[in-house]
């Protein structure tokens, strides 16, 4: 295998690569139409096929040396999801899973993923240490004591921000506009052939966390430096979106080129967490539209195949951006969220109240979460949000019960795989 270099190593290069083909976005926006887009761009569906290409240019064994790691992987993780679903505590299990999956789809790493993996074995092992899970680091502040990655201890960290009695010392690692603008440059662009990583799953955890984080100013009694919030909105708005396609993503070198692929959930993330208050929102609607039958990061099919996370990303773009369509686009969204509803109750909900599974889901915790959420979010259990049909759903509040079932069952007994069944609540207006 070879060695990977550090972004110290590489980043003249990176850097020099990121405001180039901002540039050249900026003149094909500006040399072309402000029309939205009706055809995706060729990288955004061709990306699967050079990453893979990509990864066997930085190990030519990589096939062989991942479907060593795959069988057992996957066994582990049934274990995980078997314990999960029948009452168990599995949160520190999920943690160590939820990176490994982050390995597997997104480097080329593995010797990291064999001490993942021992490590995931440990933990089934002895499931006293599940409880580790629930607990802070004292050192830092930080939380997700299950994971290695920064970015994996920012996203489990926020949900408790406001627990934390230690200083939050995680977080002075981006505070300053320099420190903040080199650590979310480094992750936007990713050289796959020579570093065997792919960025866009950390830049999109960690630009999903820091807005929410700095821009609302969470935790309150951090000194967040006070340039941070204008330093992240031009980030945002001027150097990390493709002005054509109104999306934001991640920028890859690859064969002596510099790509740009659209990435439905970074898109979503930002349009979400400033409320739908971003210029260009009809070419996101157009964007997203375009993209009803692509697969992910810009669609939301996977392997072919619908999943809750991203029918519910889709749902909030096209919420948000209701007021920026044209008629013939409120028909074109009318008709896939129908198309994505009948798929929910009929392919995803199950009879319990749960939901189906899929390939990006890291717990069953996550499924129910984002199948309840993709349902509040269309307005299913509530008219008054009900954007985009007149149509009534008198077996909702039925639905709405079932779902709710499940999750109370599941809390009490102490199933749980992070912290999604409470959100997943609040989507369905219910109070414990």
């Amino acid at each position: 295998m070879k060695n990977r270099e550090s972004f110290g190593f590489c980043g003249t290069l990176i850097s020099i690569v990121f405001f180039a083909t901002i540039g050249q976005a900026q003149a094909d926006a500006s040399t072309s139409s402000d029309a939205v887009v009706t055809v995706l761009p060729q990288a955004d569906l061709e990306f699967k096929q050079w990453k893979q290409r990509d990864l066997f240019a930085f190990d030519p064994h990589y096939k062989e040396e991942l479907t060593k790691r795959l069988a057992r992987a996957r066994a582990l993780g049934k274990e995980v999801i078997a314990r999960e679903v029948a009452g168990q505590n599995t949160e520190l299990s999920h943690q160590i899973l939820a990176e490994i999956i982050w390995l597997i789809s997104s480097t080329a790493d593995f010797t990291r993923m064999d001490q993942r993996l021992d490590a995931l074995q440990a933990s089934l092992d002895h499931p006293e240490r599940e409880a580790q899970a629930e607990k802070e680091n004292p050192a830092d502040g930080s939380w997700g004591q299950g994971y290695t990655e920064w970015f994996f201890k920012v996203t489990a960290s926020y949900t408790h921000l406001d627990e934390t009695k230690s200083e939050y010392h995680f977080i002075d690692r981006i505070n300053s506009p320099q420190k903040l603008t080199d650590y979310l440059v480094s992750v936007s662009v990713s050289g796959i052939a020579r570093t065997g990583v792919d960025h866009e799953r950390e830049f999109n955890e960690s630009l999903s966390c820091l807005m929410r984080m700095i821009l609302r100013h969470k935790p309150k009694q951090y000194a967040y430096d006070p340039r941070l919030k204008a330093t992240l909105m031009d980030l945002i708005l001027h150097r990390f979106r493709n002005p054509v396609t109104g999306y934001w993503g991640e920028r890859y070198v690859s064969g002596g080129h510099a790509y740009f692929v659209d990435d439905l959930s970074m898109t979503f993330h930002v349009v979400s967490y400033l409320d739908g208050n971003v210029p260009d929102m009809d070419k996101v609607v157009a964007t997203t539209l375009a993209a009803q039958n692509a697969e992910f990061p810009v669609g939301c099919l996977y392997e072919g195949q619908h999943y809750d996370h991203l029918n519910m990303d889709v749902a909030e773009l096209f919420r948000l951006g209701w007021p920026h369509t044209t008629e013939a686009q409120k028909k074109a969204i009318a008709l896939e969220l129908h198309e994505l509803l009948q798929w929910c109750l009929t392919e995803s909900l199950q009879p319990d109240g749960s939901f189906k599974m899929w390939v990006g889901d890291n717990s069953n915790e996550e499924s129910t979460y984002y199948g309840a959420s993709f349902l509040s979010r269309i307005g299913y259990f509530d008219k008054s949000k009900r954007f985009w049909t007149d149509e009534d759903f008198p077996e909702a509040e039925n639905v709405r019960q079932k779902i709710i079932a499940y999750i109370e069952k599941h809390l009490k007994s102490g199933a749980t795989g992070g912290e999604y069944y409470k959100s997943a609540l609040e989507d369905l207006n219910y109070k414990r």
